[in-house]
């Protein structure tokens, strides 16, 4: 009876863990932890990537770059700041304008109010409902708000660029862009509020 109550418990299934229990464990080396979140995470952090980033962004180099991330300062995260997920979501974010600054000719083309929005806001949603409300918000600003927001964050331009083809000066340009997405954030505040839109 004594040697029964001396058998060790088994060690809990990384499937089982929490998302902070997994970057805990990440903070003590543990490999499998991070192919745990890696699995867990990995398709929409790529989501997230491709959404911030645009079609010729280096998606996938991003998210071993995020996730090599994690690796290396899982032990800065603290539950007592947020979730796990949006801690995560978070240094991807912050990855994403990193190599959007080092590809870019000049920091400005990484609009700073962009850089600044909730992460939980153009965060991949897991539902289908969530998931087209960026998409039907942008739908519902004025033409010369939306069409700058598109080409510049969706189609991959630069400032200068969205300009150019657009037939306005870059100032012009900026101040529809900041407009619009002053307009998205309410619009989406709107949404997940549950007011009708």
């Amino acid at each position: 009876m004594a040697d029964a109550a001396k058998t060790p418990q088994p060690a809990k299934c990384l499937d089982d863990r929490t998302d902070s229990e997994l970057l805990q464990a990440i903070a003590c080396h543990e490999e499998l932890a991070l192919e745990s979140l890696f699995d867990r995470f990995g398709g929409r952090v790529l989501a997230y990537v491709r959404t911030l980033g645009g079609r010729s962004f280096p998606a996938e180099d991003a998210v071993q770059e995020v996730f090599l991330t994690l690796w290396q300062k899982a032990a800065l995260f603290s539950t007592g700041a947020g979730s796990a997920e949006a801690w995560i979501f978070t240094i991807t974010r912050h990855k994403v304008f990193d190599i959007l600054r080092a590809h870019r000719s000049t920091k400005e083309d990484v609009d700073p109010d962009l850089e600044r929005w909730p992460v939980q806001e153009l965060q991949p949603q897991t539902n289908a409902e969530d998931a087209i409300s960026l998409d039907k918000a942008l739908s519902m600003l004025p033409a010369d708000q939306q069409m700058p927001i598109r080409l510049a964050y969706m189609g991959d331009l630069t400032y200068e660029e969205t300009a150019r083809k657009l037939g306005i000066p870059l100032g012009t340009l900026k101040s529809r862009v900041r407009s619009g997405l002053g307009t998205l954030r309410t619009l989406l505040a709107f949404s997940k509020a549950g007011v009708p839109s």
